[in-house]
């Protein structure tokens, strides 16, 4: 399709334009430059925003700190997190009595976003940066504010990011718009603050001489100690973990707790599967506690195939090229929307739509035991494009996971919960990321015995 100004566009919908966007020609295609200017407001112009040799680089650089072992190493600190996160909401609860409930219930509300926005940040600020902003313990936290001013979904915030996707900069940056200086203000704070880090943590390494082992899990040392960033480019890697390090699974974590309260059978079910392996909250925890339990792993799937954090993004041709057998000029706009994409009839047939953490479990036929799959049972992994696929792909997916199957393993084993109102319409917006706009009001009630 063309717009008005004769500028092409292309859906990529099935496997082999997916394959060849993002694995066989991804250097091909890159983000539009003035929607990298803009959101490099927000996140920098770390690895997100990089294109071509740069980007090249700076995955080289990047991707030891966040392999598998790594991520399993975390599990400690995000279970540690997820505990204090369940015992906060507890207090909350207790502070919010359900109107029209029995006290003796212990029936409170909440609004479940802005508890996990505070959990994942106190979990990427220590991996990402050895910084815990105490965001759970603290509500009047500036970190978890910053983000929440910049990216809470409300109509105006749309219509900004409009106009910075379709204006230069240099414009958008002088029209008098108030959220203008929302962004600037906040991203300056958050901008300070990881250069902040960054200097203290360059004074730290120095005074310690910790060797590349000593600091396999520690992202920022890792970056310091290979010598592949000058500070400037440290502080942008920094801005872009931190918001994408947490913004993304405080949705999932969201969403997760959305569509439980629609299928509560899944709910009470999940409770028992978390209860059976982890006998109480107090009770320490490996990644094989939480990787190996079916549901579990159904539904954490399930919700970031539903919900993905971020529905749509898009490429433009930097050469003339070939998708699906077809030639593309350059200059040709192409939208990856995984919104669509993951629940696609055409790749999960037509439960498409549907909630069904069963698709992700397989029976092992030696043991009879159900046990987790990778595919949802679809023929092709670019059925479901929540990070992407190829060298573009999510180099966090994994700590993405990881974490989100220690929240609402916490949360579920936890509590049990459902909407504050019952008729409430919930509706998908975002300003960057996918949330619900009217947010995610809750009535949660402690389940005894764990």
């Amino acid at each position: 399709m063309r717009d008005s100004i004769s500028q092409s566009y292309l859906i990529a919908t099935n496997h082999q334009a997916l394959l060849d966007i993002m694995s066989t020609n991804t250097y091909d295609f890159e983000k539009p430059w003035r929607a990298r200017n803009f959101l490099a407001r927000i996140l920098g112009f770390g690895l997100i925003l990089s294109e071509g040799p740069a980007h090249r680089k700076q995955r080289k650089a990047l991707t030891p700190a966040f392999n598998i072992k790594n991520i399993r190493a975390m599990y400690t600190l995000m279970w540690e997190k997820t505990i204090q996160l369940v015992e906060e909401m507890e207090k909350e609860l207790a502070e919010n009595p359900m109107e029209g409930t029995n006290p003796e219930d212990k029936v409170g509300k909440l609004e479940m976003g802005v508890w996990g926005s505070r959990v994942t940040l106190d979990i990427i600020g220590p991996v990402a940066m050895g910084r815990d902003f105490r965001s759970l313990q603290n509500k009047d936290n500036k970190v978890a504010e910053s983000f929440l001013r910049i990216l809470e979904p409300t109509t105006e915030k749309m219509a900004f990011l409009a106009m910075n996707f379709i204006l230069p900069q240099w414009i958008a940056q002088r029209v008098p718009w108030r959220l203008n200086k929302v962004v600037a203000d906040e991203t300056g704070f958050l901008r300070n603050l990881c250069n902040d880090i960054v200097k203290e943590k360059r004074t730290s390494l120095a005074e310690s001489k910790a060797s590349a082992k000593d600091l396999e899990a520690d992202v920022l040392g890792t970056m310091m100690l290979g010598g592949d960033f000058s500070d400037e480019e440290l502080v942008d890697q920094m801005l872009t973990f931190l918001a994408a390090g947490h913004e993304t699974t405080a949705a999932a974590l969201t969403w997760a707790c959305y569509l439980l309260t629609l299928h509560p059978t899944y709910q009470t079910r999940l409770r028992d599967e978390i209860r059976a392996q982890i006998p109480s909250a107090s009770t320490a925890i490996t990644h094989q506690d939480l990787e190996s339990l079916p549901l579990l792993n159904g539904v954490c799937e399930e919700v970031l195939r539903l919900y993905p954090t971020v529905p749509a993004t898009i490429r433009e041709s930097i050469r003339d090229t070939m998708i699906a057998g077809k030639r593309v000029p350059k200059g040709t706009r192409i939208l990856l929307i995984p919104y669509a994409i993951n629940r696609s009839p055409l790749f999960w047939g037509e439960t498409g739509e549907d909630f069904l953490p069963e698709r992700w479990i397989d029976t092992d036929p030696k043991t009879g035991k159900s046990v987790p799959n990778k595919n949802g049972g679809a023929s092709t992994n670019f059925a479901q494009i929540t990070f992407l696929h190829g060298q573009r792909a999510c180099i966090g997916k994994d700590f993405a996971r990881a974490e989100l199957r220690c929240a609402v393993a916490g949360v579920v084993g936890r509590f049990a919960f459902e909407m504050q109102d019952p008729k409430q319409e919930i509706h998908v917006a975002g300003a960057v990321t996918t949330k619900p706009v009217e947010g995610m009001n809750l009535a949660m009630r402690r389940v005894e015995g764990w």
